[in-house]
């Protein structure tokens, strides 16, 4: 009896977890399927014979894969950034000492505290300066600096759990220090750059705000497509249901497929043989 109320708590707070999740997502995927007449029955029918006709609307009836390439440049190009740049930042702070590297850590990390809407203004007109509205260029740099602060800090917690001796191997057997960064450091982190990755990806895939903001005709990505479906006449919501269903499918395949890696990497040195 001991043991049962514990796994029953366990059970309840996972099945109620689960239900604050999946539900938005069952309602969105049902309304996509519905018509107008449908998604307005009350009480709400939540099984009807599906009408894909909103899947039509998004993908024939506006430049769909156009903005589903731009999102898809701009997501790669600022995962790449973050990385490239996130990951050497992130090797200095594991493996040399210097002075105020605690200081600089810390500033690091209070750029993440700043409201992103303080910083829309000063980004706008940067990019303004530089002619850069509207530009893949834009969105990725700015995306790039919001998704370096959580890159560093995260990979520093995964670069001090490969250890030094390797590193130092590898220098004997006549490694510079970026070979071995490169040969031996980065391969032995390789979880830990998956689910970094996939964060990054994520904050450029789903941002909207500087989307809205920085980009136009031509570099438009898809949570800008999606709030266009919000009407003068209301909300067109089982379009707008099709449309995020649509952009939430790349994420899914995304994690699904790096699955492994994602399990190790957020349960790297949990555990010390």
């Amino acid at each position: 009896m001991k043991r049962l109320l514990p796994a029953a708590l366990t059970g309840l707070v996972v099945v109620g977890t689960l239900a604050w999740t999946l539900i938005p997502l069952v309602w969105m995927i049902s309304a996509s399927v519905k018509t107008d007449l449908q998604l307005y029955l009350r009480p709400p029918r939540w099984i009807v014979p599906p009408v894909f006709d909103s899947y039509r609307k998004v993908l024939f009836e506006i430049p769909f894969g156009a903005y589903f390439l731009n999102s898809m440049v701009i997501a790669a190009g600022t995962t790449a950034g973050a990385i490239m740049l996130g990951c050497t930042a992130a090797y200095g702070f594991s493996r040399f000492a210097f002075p105020g590297a605690g200081t600089v850590r810390f500033l690091i990390l209070l750029t993440r505290m700043i409201p992103r809407i303080a910083l829309v203004v000063p980004y706008f007109l940067m990019m303004l300066r530089f002619g850069m509205l509207d530009t893949h260029a834009g969105l990725i740099l700015a995306y790039v600096a919001f998704a370096l602060p959580f890159t560093v800090w995260l990979m520093i917690g995964f670069f001090d759990e490969v250890p030094r001796d390797i590193e130092e191997a590898a220098f004997v057997d006549g490694c510079s220090r970026l070979r071995a960064f490169r040969d031996v450091v980065l391969p032995l982190a390789a979880p830990g750059l998956v689910v970094t990755s996939i964060f990054a990806f994520l904050l450029s895939w789903n941002e909207f705000l500087f989307a809205l903001i920085l980009s136009g005709v031509h570099s438009k990505t898809l949570p800008v497509v999606i709030a266009g479906f919000n009407t003068d006449v209301g909300p067109l919501y089982n379009t707008m249901s099709a449309a995020a269903t649509l952009v939430m499918v790349p994420t899914v395949i995304l994690t699904l497929v790096l699955q492994r890696h994602v399990v190790r990497g957020l349960t790297l040195g949990a555990v010390k043989g």
